[in-house]
């Protein structure tokens, strides 16, 4: 493994509105969502974050700072919305990218020879891991963005803990065929050190929330301190 110089490291949460990204800064965190020093979240698809914010953590067993970065949500295309609100939908959304574009471009454009690589934390829904557009969005932050200058991480969310569907039994092979299609063959040597998965939970004292906010933890600090 690299030894780094520095001991912070920036960590860009990004993917679709209301995708869970606020409650996963919550749970790497380890604060409950509502707290008064946790990431603002919703209960249903309405953007919660409406700029990006940044907050600071340390992670068990390392050293490290962690800078978490909160990014404004994209929207989902409107079907059957009117031209004023396909418009809204579209200016937003272009806000959104443009901003997503200059924090990976900041993150990444600060690189030296003593600075940690970022990682880019892309969420995608568990419905929605087998829909092309939201994996060309996560090749956009990658390689257009961020330039591939960061550590990729994809994080699904929302799984359903007791459901026996295809996309709870063969997740990770359905992503690791979206990478393909989009050409990214380096990622998927060895899915399992690039995804992780997130089930609906209860709360903070729910078996799956104890589990899955571990295994987010520990991806994310295994993947910081690998190799570039």
């Amino acid at each position: 493994m690299a030894t780094m110089e520095t001991s912070a490291v920036d960590v860009v949460l990004a993917g679709r509105t209301g995708v869970g990204k606020s409650s996963l800064i919550n749970m790497i965190r380890g604060v409950a969502d509502g707290a008064d020093q946790g990431a603002k979240v919703s209960n249903d698809v309405r953007p919660c974050t409406e700029n990006t914010t940044s907050y600071t953590t340390m992670l068990e067993g390392s050293s490290w700072q962690y800078q978490l970065w909160d990014t404004r949500g994209l929207d989902e295309a409107l079907d059957g919305a009117t031209f004023m609100e396909k418009a809204v939908s579209w200016l937003r959304g272009s806000q959104c990218e443009r901003e997503l574009k200059n924090v990976c471009g900041a993150r990444t454009g600060k690189l030296n020879g003593g600075q940690a690589v970022p990682l880019l934390v892309w969420c995608i829904g568990a419905s929605k891991i087998t829909v092309p557009v939201h994996w060309q969005q996560f090749y956009k932050a990658y390689v257009n963005y961020c330039g591939r200058k960061v550590k990729p991480v994809v994080v699904i969310t929302l799984m359903n803990p007791k459901s026996d569907s295809e996309i709870a039994t063969g997740w990770k092979e359905e992503c690791r065929k979206q990478l393909l299609a989009l050409g990214l063959t380096g990622l998927t040597a060895d899915i399992d050190d690039l995804l992780v998965g997130v089930r609906i939970h209860k709360g903070p004292s729910s078996t799956e929330y104890t589990e899955d906010s571990q295994a987010v933890r520990n991806l994310i600090s295994r993947v910081a301190r690998s190799s570039p």
